[in-house]
């Protein structure tokens, strides 16, 4: 299929203004940030939760191999506590207090934990039916748990390929576990002597034994905006998209880039595109965000305007630039000229958002 012709890119015109402000993203656009689950955040700092969940016959567990979770049909495998053995203690992969599923009539419903085991080895071609080579006792539990209680087949999947699939309260639990498991299995060590670290607060913090320092799960804020020309007429008006050094093929998306310290969301807006695209821009509205545990980070979303340059690659991180009117997107999307992110990005919704409809699902 050939390219559909994107506009080339020049400066807006002198006294353009945006279309009216935007309405905030929906969260139904935003499958990772779509609904919160009870943390359960007081109790958790009064007293090791672990503890008594692990008394309490109705606790359930989210086992994680790696970065697959056990699902069946399209919600999670949560397994009572009861059923799993126990598993000898690993530092890098303690068990966490997630918090509370909803009950009845607004009752705090059952507890859930984290359990994780280190990344799955090759398990020949069907690796996310069974994410072991050799059977591990956790992920053993839980494919015996599955079988015995009959219904849909279990599989194991990442992250990725269920948020747009899942209950929203089953995403919300998973992005939790992976976000705060990541970081466990990163940060071991004390930063400032090195030694290993204690987990306290229900797996919520960690502390060194020999400077008495606290460390907590780290998130870095960045922001990802939809920058347009600010054209006043919507057939006219034009988005800007580009293609990172990172992807292959046709892959464009808005820009993004890390909050740097001591900078500001719309600082930085300000400055990643400046640096990735060369130009200047203005007006910048906060749209809403979404967590992305890849491993940490927290995706601001954003439009801006441009006010003055013309747009040009740096080269190293963004490698092409587009713009495209609504009728050229339409077209590109349609064709699959240019692959757009899928709907469990922030960037898939800021697309849609500034187009104004739905956008197909995507295998990105």
């Amino acid at each position: 299929m050939g390219d559909v012709p994107a506009s080339t890119p020049s400066e807006p015109v002198p006294g353009s203004r945006p279309v009216p402000a935007p309405e905030r993203l929906s969260p139904a656009r935003l499958p990772f940030a779509a609904t919160a689950f009870d943390r359960d955040a007081v109790d958790r700092e009064l007293h090791d939760v672990r503890v008594l969940a692990a008394q309490d016959p109705t606790t359930l567990v989210l086992v994680l191999a790696g970065g697959l979770a056990p699902v069946a049909g399209d919600a999670l495998v949560l397994v009572p506590a009861a059923e799993l053995p126990a598993v000898p203690h690993d530092p890098r992969r303690p068990e966490v207090y997630l918090g509370r599923l909803p009950g009845a009539d607004g009752a705090p419903g059952p507890r859930v934990l984290l359990r994780a085991v280190a990344a799955p080895e090759p398990g020949g071609e069907d690796a996310a039916a069974e994410p072991f080579a050799v059977p591990e006792p956790l992920v053993a539990a839980v494919t015996a748990f599955a079988a015995g209680r009959g219904g849909e087949e279990l599989r194991w999947a990442g992250l990725r390929e269920l948020g747009p699939v899942l209950p929203t309260g089953d995403t919300s639990l998973l992005v939790t576990a992976q976000s705060v498991g990541l970081w466990h299995r990163d940060h071991p060590r004390c930063p400032q002597c090195g030694e290993p670290t204690e987990v306290i607060r229900s797996g919520w913090a960690r502390r060194c034994p020999n400077d008495e320092s606290l460390h907590f799960p780290r998130t870095d804020p960045a922001i990802i905006v939809a920058v347009s020309d600010g054209d006043p007429d919507p057939d006219r008006e034009r988005l800007l998209l580009g293609r990172s050094a990172l992807w292959k093929g046709n892959r464009f998306s808005t820009l993004a880039g890390f909050v740097e310290p001591g900078e500001s969301l719309e600082q930085a807006v300000v400055r990643e595109v400046a640096e990735e695209a060369g130009l200047t821009v203005g007006d910048v509205q906060y749209l809403g965000s979404q967590p992305w545990p890849f491993p940490r980070s927290l995706m601001l979303g954003c439009r801006a305007v441009v006010r003055s340059g013309a747009a040009v690659p740096d080269g190293q991180e963004i490698l092409e630039l587009r713009w495209f009117t609504r009728a050229q997107l339409r077209e590109a999307a349609r064709t699959g000229s240019v692959t757009l992110p899928g709907r469990v990005s922030i960037a898939h919704a800021l697309i849609a958002h500034w187009l104004g409809e739905d956008l197909p699902e995507t295998a990105w």
